[in-house]
């Protein structure tokens, strides 16, 4: 039978009756009580530690939904939600990163400096546009614009994609918007130009939902917005709705 200090100590003072009520004796031992310390010690770093861990993944969680939080399809479900009826296209979200990318390096050229220096606030504007404005693409000396836009009158497949249908660009600073869709929607919407106003003929028409592609800027801070619309022969159908 185990006894307990606490027990004996009363034994002595009750005639010899031990009754249990204190700590066991081996719990008094030195190597004991270090074991007990240490075991308490090591609860509580594993205790901070597993907090640290939680902040640490949230912290991630955080920062990966705020990274690109906003993509062409969200773009492209807010625009046709105010009238503009587009849908997410990947090879023209291509188009738009190769477009964005063309701007940049003309933007980054060496001689794009003095008074008619071209920004990312004013390469793209229906009026004055320094490099996109309403069906003209300037300042583009190797056609590297007109080129990722697919607006060429010769070349490769690529190049000449969208010769023959209505492109329109926008480029906007969406640094307040980075997270609201509708928003950076409404933005591009006001800014869309028309670098390449093709208007049917009267027994061709628009191909609706016109495709949508979009590239922002390394720091977010800026999306380029492409939308092309095909245009196609009418058919008896479309003539039949007109009577």
């Amino acid at each position: 039978m185990i006894k307990c200090r606490e027990c004996i100590d009363k034994s002595k003072e009750e005639g010899g009756i031990i009754k249990p009520t204190g700590r066991r004796l081996e719990l008094d031992s030195l190597p004991a009580r270090s074991f007990i310390i240490m075991e308490a010690k090591i609860m509580k770093m594993a205790k901070k530690f597993l907090a640290v861990a939680l902040a640490g993944v949230l912290a991630l969680s955080v920062l990966t939904g705020c990274g690109d939080s906003v993509k062409s399809k969200d773009i492209a479900d807010s625009l046709t939600k105010i009238g503009v009826k587009v849908e997410q296209d990947d090879g023209v979200d291509k188009t738009a990163k190769e477009t964005l990318k063309a701007i940049e390096t003309l933007i980054n050229s060496e001689t794009n400096t003095g008074a008619d220096k071209i920004t990312l606030d004013n390469a793209v504007e229906v009026g004055d546009g320094k490099i996109i404005k309403t069906n003209n693409i300037i300042n583009d000396p190797n056609s590297v614009v007109r080129k990722a836009l697919g607006m060429m009158a010769t070349g490769t497949p690529a190049e000449t994609a969208n010769a023959t249908k209505k492109v329109q660009v926008a480029l906007v600073n969406i640094e307040n918007a980075k997270k609201d869709a509708s928003l950076q929607a409404a933005l591009v919407r006001d800014s869309l130009v028309p670098a390449n106003n093709v208007v049917p003929s009267s027994n061709r028409k628009y191909v609706e939902p016109s495709k949508l592609g979009s590239a922002k800027t390394s720091d977010g801070k800026y999306i380029l917005v492409v939308i092309v619309t095909d245009i196609v022969e009418k058919t008896g159908a479309d003539y039949t709705s007109l009577m």
